[in-house]
């Protein structure tokens, strides 16, 4: 399917094996740029502006996770694992014949970014790891009131338990100034929201990964970005990840939670143009 809204164009199919993905480009796109949506997230949580934004320079591919969206939804939570997803992501770029593109993780996303470029180093050019983890040793938890309230959102509506995990995300009266992009997402993503299996399966896949001992080998050029104030995924996870990676850069941005390019999308937008620009 396509369909254009001024200068953008937005296209969507379906993989051989059930993953839904879709490009959004415009006539000034050139390089190729996945963004990776993380846990219990499909590609409607990605803002519409940040994606426009980055359309501009880039074709940017959106795809559900398993289990999200419009994709399959295996009914074993053991079939969702962080190396089942990167495969999922390798089957999009695949089916889209894309050779080469830069790749950008979001929290849990980051997890599936780490292990893609891990198994395709070849073919990504820019790694941008935002609120996320290499897990196993290097994981730092969050606090556990925080982690049980994010699996086990509260709410009579489907409104109320989006909003319970923004809540998780940000303060208060950071929450209030986000709200006109938290209700887009919400306008985007209400009429397929993920399923309990889904959760758990996404649940399943983060407690399983360990990307720490592959770090010193990527050799991908990576922006490794963290609000100091991330209450989901705590700061130190990105500080370790910096400093496993052996060409990256750290960018920890003051009074940011979790949801940089929500909270700060200028300056998230122009972080990943330099990101991108610099790696050539």
């Amino acid at each position: 399917m396509r369909n254009s809204t001024a200068s953008v164009t937005i296209e969507e199919l379906k993989t051989d094996n059930g993953i839904f993905c879709r490009q959004t480009y415009t006539s000034t796109s050139q390089d190729y740029l996945v963004l990776v949506m993380g846990y219990g997230g499909s590609l409607r949580i990605w803002p519409a502006t940040f994606v426009n934004r980055l359309a501009e320079t880039f074709k940017v591919i959106t795809y559900d996770n398993r289990g999200t969206g419009l994709s399959l939804i295996p009914q074993n939570p053991e079939e969702y694992t962080i190396k089942a997803m990167a495969d999922d992501l390798f089957e999009v770029v695949t089916t889209l014949s894309v050779k080469s593109h830069h790749l950008l993780g979001y929290s849990m996303g980051g997890c599936m970014a780490l292990q893609f470029a891990h198994d395709h180093q070849e073919i990504v050019k820019s790694l941008f790891l935002m609120s996320s983890t290499a897990g196993g040793a290097l994981f730092a938890k969050p606090d556990k009131a925080v982690s049980s309230a994010l699996a086990n959102p509260e709410g009579k509506t489907l409104w109320d338990i989006y909003m319970s995990t923004f809540a998780l995300m940000y303060a208060p009266e950071v929450l209030q100034r986000c709200m006109p992009t938290i209700k887009s997402i919400y306008e985007a993503s209400k009429d397929c929201p993920t399923r309990p299996i889904a959760l758990a399966g996404h649940s399943n896949a983060f407690k399983g990964f360990d990307g720490s001992a592959y770090l010193s080998g990527l050799n991908t050029p990576t922006t490794v970005l963290s609000g100091k104030n991330d209450r989901l995924m705590p700061v130190q996870n990105s500080l370790n990840l910096a400093d496993k990676l052996p060409k990256s850069k750290l960018i920890l941005l003051d009074d940011c939670e979790h949801g940089p390019h929500i909270q700060n999308e200028d300056e998230v937008v122009n972080l990943i143009l330099d990101s991108s620009a610099i790696s050539g």
